[in-house]
């Protein structure tokens, strides 16, 4: 007998983050902004439109990606703003796949922020860095993991997942609004929560002239790409708790303390938010939610009415007259099935046959 093909085992990481600094000294700016011409004439950055507030605003980006400085001044309020943003430690370390993450452990680490420190060197930041007070804005904590399906019937799940009793959370934006199927996000004060193909992904960065390897494009196939997208919030509660100082200053190595810290936590965090987000439960279509509850041990008018709930998620129009919900839940909760009933009408034949669908939390795996 042919055992089945184990899946890859993927570690939870960091994908970017973004970092946010305030200062008043004006040949602060001029120091910074005289490293970044150095830079862009060397052809390590390049301009590219700004988009804040401000009405002097510049932004670059790495040309070997991995990192975007935005200068901005609000003369009103007397601040100038220095902004970090998509920071990828491994890109900036030098590794070209757009798969790579923030390698975690302590060699790893190190070495990445060093690579890091020796950016921010050439960018004039360290030389200025006393009279800047810098905060963790955005933190994106990630989960990859393959499937054996096609990754739009994980996207199309939570997307109906998600606009739907009793996990509603408004409407799914996404990146593509061509190609909706392949990726979802779902927006909170506090996070923002994403799912998507990233082999769709890679692709679409293919036609837009970005250099994909085929390496990345080969590996990415079935991977789906889960994201916790920490604001400020968040990672305000989090230093509070788990920081002596939220301050950060770079040369003195606080980022490795703050990602060192965070580590322990991220498994936590992904496993958490897709269970406030999804339950913890499977995923049964009609089918197989039906055939589960018959072969069940509930009572028979238990099964009659979990039953009739069931049948009713395949019509075109959900009703709002369902009645004893909390019975209905209970009973789903014994059998470990989802509040969410996948509809087949939503699905094609070959979607149907991969039901029942295990819960997004199972997907995070320990560091």
């Amino acid at each position: 007998m042919t055992m089945a093909k184990k899946l890859p085992l993927l570690a939870p990481s960091i994908h970017t983050f973004e970092v946010n600094g305030t200062y008043t000294d004006c040949e602060a700016k001029r120091t910074v902004f005289m490293a970044i011409q150095k830079m862009v004439s060397a052809g390590k950055y390049y301009r590219i439109p700004y988009h804040g507030s401000s009405k002097k605003g510049y932004s670059y980006k790495r040309k070997d990606g991995g990192l975007t400085i935005t200068l901005a001044d609000y003369p009103d309020f007397k601040k100038r703003y220095i902004t970090l943003s998509g920071v990828n430690l491994a890109r900036i370390a030098g590794d070209p796949s757009r798969l790579s993450l923030t390698d975690l452990s302590p060699e790893g680490l190190v070495m990445q922020e060093q690579a890091f420190l020796d950016e921010l060197e050439q960018l004039g930041l360290l030389e200025i860095e006393e009279s800047v007070k810098w905060k963790m804005h955005r933190l994106d904590i990630t989960q990859d993991f393959y499937v054996k399906c096609d990754p739009s019937l994980m996207v199309k799940i939570i997307r109906y997942a998600g606009s739907v009793d009793p996990y509603r959370k408004g409407r799914a934006l996404h990146y593509n609004q061509h190609n909706e199927i392949r990726s979802c996000k779902f927006e909170k004060t506090w996070y923002d929560f994403a799912l998507y193909d990233k082999h769709q992904q890679l692709l679409n960065c293919e036609k837009e002239s970005y250099p994909i390897s085929p390496d990345d494009l080969e590996r990415s196939k079935n991977l789906i790409r889960y994201e916790i997208q920490l604001k400020r919030p968040s990672l305000k509660e989090f230093e509070h708790d788990k920081l002596e100082s939220s301050k950060l200053r770079f040369r003195n190595h606080a980022l490795f303390h703050y990602f060192d810290k965070i580590s322990d936590d991220i498994p936590f965090f992904l496993y958490r938010y897709a269970v406030d987000f999804f339950g913890k439960h499977s995923w049964y279509n009609v089918p197989t939610a039906l055939k589960a509850v018959q072969t069940s041990n509930l009572d028979d008018d238990t099964k009659e009415l979990v039953a009739a709930y069931i049948e009713a998620q395949d019509e075109p129009e959900l009703t709002d007259k369902i009645h004893h919900k909390k019975k209905i839940a209970k009973a789903l909760e014994k059998l470990e099935i989802n509040d969410v009933i996948i509809p087949c009408r939503i699905l094609n034949d070959r979607q149907c046959g991969r039901f029942p669908c295990a819960p997004l939390c199972t997907r995070v795996q320990g560091l």
